[in-house]
């Protein structure tokens, strides 16, 4: 006689759904218990039934994804609604959400408030069956409180948080500068400024200041520009004088390109008299934000796709928690060709 679900149900004393979660290492089951119900099921002789098996293997061949779960997009940001109103965090978000919903799960956008408690947090978590998180963008600074990240398996997206030391997807930032600064040059451009703040720079561990220092000596620049690296100001008096920094570095070093990171810098050169590309072309270290349409695009629904992906293997492996050894997947940038930067050969 086969043993079934409902035998072994029987024996430890739990549902069958538990049963069945335990026996494929569902993190909503305790190791405790999982134990206890693979040992037990071994001991009566247990065998999978390979029509069932066969089911589950064609039902996926045919993408008829069971419910798997819920897996949760965080957002404690202290105006939530900003951080998808960047077009590059939303392209995250559409990416992510495409894998999860072809692999059975729901992904859910939900809002932990900057005054909130992370134990109030976590519990809701847990209320909503949650089973994985993913962490987009932050700002650096961002407060945490004593949430216990080891009861989720976790993706984080980007540099900008440092903590939890999960695993993370973002762009390969340094190879993209470098593209970028190459594609500039092979289209006659000579005096190639870079335009960013220091804070980002921080952020990102130097790699757009490393990967431009790295393209200038690559490509034999005689004329290499110093980056402008001055952090922008909201205050009215903190933007004019950036303005009058901005002037001052494109007088002394009298750039013909520059590759932008700062949204802001655009409309800055326009106002201080310079025609975009007559004067000086522009070229933006993202194409999804920055006023500009040539320049780096970053494949940001590619990294959500590759986010929710490793997020769906590390909920099947029961990986909970920041690794032991964090893994860094880096996405190779393109380059996107248009009129704010035209080839002058």
């Amino acid at each position: 006689m086969r043993i079934t679900l409902k035998d072994i149900a029987g024996k430890v004393g739990i549902s069958k759904a538990a049963v069945s979660m335990a026996l494929n290492n569902s993190p909503r089951v305790s190791p405790k218990r999982r134990d206890e119900v693979q040992r037990i099921a071994g001991e009566m002789g247990y065998v999978p039934d390979p029509f069932l098996s066969g089911l589950a293997k064609y039902r996926a061949a045919k993408g008829v994804p069971q419910s798997q779960g819920v897996i949760a997009w965080i957002n404690h940001w202290d105006k939530p609604q900003q951080l998808r109103g960047y077009r590059e965090f939303d392209l995250y978000w559409r990416g992510a959400r495409q894998v999860a919903k072809r692999s059975g799960y729901r992904l859910e956008e939900l809002f932990w408030p900057t005054d909130g408690s992370a134990k109030l947090f976590e519990l809701t978590l847990i209320k909503r069956s949650v089973l994985g998180l993913l962490i987009p963008p932050h700002l650096p600074e961002v407060n945490w409180g004593g949430f216990d990240w080891s009861k989720f398996s976790l993706m984080r997206f980007g540099l900008s948080v440092r903590y939890p030391d999960s695993n993370l997807v973002t762009s390969d930032h340094q190879r993209a500068v470098v593209m970028a600064i190459q594609k500039m040059h092979e289209y006659g451009y000579q005096r190639i400024g870079l335009v960013m703040s220091e804070i980002s720079d921080c952020s990102w561990g130097g790699n757009y200041s490393g990967g431009f220092a790295w393209a200038q000596k690559l490509l034999e620049l005689n004329s290499a520009l110093p980056p402008m690296k001055k952090n922008p100001q909201r205050s009215a008096k903190g933007i004019a004088g950036y303005k009058t920094a901005l002037d001052r570095w494109m007088k002394k070093y009298q750039p013909d390109a520059i590759l932008n990171y700062l949204a802001e810098v655009p409309a800055y050169l326009r106002e201080l008299g310079y025609r975009i590309p007559q004067d000086v072309a522009v070229a933006g270290t993202s194409v999804c934000d920055i006023p500009v349409d040539t320049g780096i695009d970053q494949r940001s629904y590619v990294i959500g796709q590759i986010a929710a992906g490793m997020l769906i293997k590390q909920i099947g492996l029961n990986e909970r928690g920041e690794p032991p050894a964090p893994v860094r997947i880096l996405v190779e940038s393109r380059w996107q060709d248009g009129k704010t930067l035209p080839s002058r050969r």
